[in-house]
């Protein structure tokens, strides 16, 4: 081990000092290296607040050693701070990672490091460091440099064992959902994977690879042209059919076909049509009727309030317009202050919003949030909404704006289109936003992955919506989450 009273002599030691503490330290320091350090001020100010291994790698250049040396050294120089411990059972020797017999065991007993002083200040005094970038990276690096003194492959219960002592000594940085962790333990997974891979040529890491490794098999791309009528969501949501036959639900369609064509239905004759025959259709949805088979059957469903009432039969979901404006009004700012600098549209918005009268601003900011939304959990806009003509057989919302900027500042009207056909005409956005969305239970679609996160967080964030069976949130939502409430 390093001298223990190395900082307390290290008081605003500058760069030329800092080289002649690293020499006594026995890092062997070139005239090259040296200047490296004096241009780039290295001093025990720089040290203090943390430098990346990007930055070392740079100061010592072409020798691994010199650099995980300089790190402990650097480690070491910061002030000690109250230390928080989290006592765990004791693991076998089978169970502890790979490479513990050449790094030593991981620790029973894990000891949270002694962070920079900038991110311990905000720990000390509770400021939601996990939902700020640079102080969340600043805790991963830290934690990720102390447990690889012990292995660069540590076991799914090390992480674990790291996760769980940052937040029993610090609360306040738990995950919203779920296990509370689980954000942190995939943020160290990702740091351990990123740095081992310039490693590769490392005898130790490329066994490992090799070893546990994954070996992926191509995936097929997503078929644009196809039906998806075949890719349901869950047949728990199938109920029996009872009361009704193949010529009562005939004479009822035949109802809901007649009511459709006048210029105002009976809500009442509707309402009652499409409640008789809910059971029935949940039936052909579920043994794969396609998509614009059951809306021309029952045309209320080619509407964006047929779609919200059937959502309600579904769900037990009234008035899901509003309650999805309510609650998407509630997280709007954090909404737009995420997707800043993230997109070209984002600009577009902000240069429409700049030539825009102020009482027209909440309705631009309200449009932007719903088309911006995406963009916060690393999927592609026009997957939801877009100009063109869609490009995917999924529910998706064209605007008829003939540009962005003119999406933004002018109400204008929206089609839905799902599964090759168009689904229904929406008044504007928001309308036509929450008709696409519906349209995944209505028509009993999965949802796809690329737009996975934003319609998962839509449906039990926003709006609250539960099934059995769910899967937990991913981590991307619960790291969006985070930031949001």
């Amino acid at each position: 081990m390093a001298n223990s009273g190395t900082t307390s002599a290290l008081t605003c030691l500058s760069t030329s000092d800092i080289i002649t503490k690293v020499v006594e330290y026995g890092i062997e320091v070139t005239e090259l290296e040296a200047r490296k350090f004096r241009d780039n001020d290295v001093d025990e100010e720089a040290i203090s607040y943390g430098l990346t291994e990007t930055m070392v790698a740079y100061l010592f250049e072409g020798s691994f050693k010199k650099q995980a040396k300089f790190l402990q050294f650097a480690r070491q120089l910061k002030e000690p701070e109250p230390s928080t411990t989290l006592t765990f059972e004791i693991l076998p020797n089978d169970c502890l990672s790979p490479t513990c017999q050449e790094y030593g065991s991981f620790p029973a007993v894990f000891t949270l490091p002694t962070f920079p002083k900038d991110i311990q200040t905000k720990l000390d005094t509770k400021q939601p460091c996990h939902k700020v970038s640079t102080d969340r990276h600043k805790i991963v690096r830290i934690l990720h440099e102390t447990m690889a003194q012990y292995t660069m492959y540590p076991t799914n219960s090390e992480y674990i064992k790291v996760a769980k002592a940052l937040i029993f000594r610090y609360p306040f940085l738990k995950d919203m959902e779920g296990n509370r962790y689980n954000t942190w333990h995939m943020s160290l997974k990702r740091r351990f994977k990123a740095e081992r891979t310039p490693l590769v040529h490392h005898e130790v890491v490329r066994n490992m690879k090799q070893k546990f490794g994954h070996h992926r098999s191509p995936q097929a791309p997503e078929n644009n042209q196809g039906s998806i009528t075949t890719s349901v969501r869950r047949s728990s949501d199938i109920i029996s059919v009872s009361g009704e036959d193949e010529s009562s639900i005939g004479a009822h369609t035949q109802v809901l076909k007649r009511q459709y064509l006048k210029t105002q239905p009976d809500s009442c004759i509707v309402t009652n049509a499409m409640t008789k025959t809910f059971q029935w259709r949940r039936k052909e949805v579920a043994e794969g009727v396609r998509a614009d088979t059951i809306a021309n059957k029952y045309p209320f469903l080619k509407t964006p309030a047929g779609l919200c009432e059937e959502m309600n039969r579904i769900h037990n979901i009234e008035n899901l317009q509003h309650r999805f404006r309510e609650e998407f009004l509630l997280i709007l700012p954090k909404v737009l202050a995420l997707a800043r600098g993230k997109s070209p549209l984002e600009k577009i918005y902000l240069q429409a919003r700049e030539e825009s009268l102020s009482e027209d601003l909440p309705a631009m900011d309200f449009k932007a949030g719903l088309v911006l939304l995406p963009i916060i959990f690393k999927e592609k806009v026009e997957h939801h909404v877009t100009l063109e003509e869609p490009g995917t057989p999924y529910p998706t919302t064209q605007l008829t704006h003939t540009n962005w900027k003119s999406a933004f500042t002018r109400r204008g009207p929206s089609v839905v289109k799902t599964d090759g056909f168009e689904l229904c005409r929406a008044s504007d956005l928001e309308e036509g936003v929450i008709a696409a969305f519906c349209a995944y239970f209505v028509f009993n679609m999965a949802y796809p992955p690329n737009r996975k996160n934003t319609l998962t967080f839509v449906q039990r964030c926003i709006l609250k919506i539960s099934e059995e069976g769910d899967k937990p949130l991913s981590t991307t939502v619960i790291r969006i989450l985070n930031q949001l409430y």
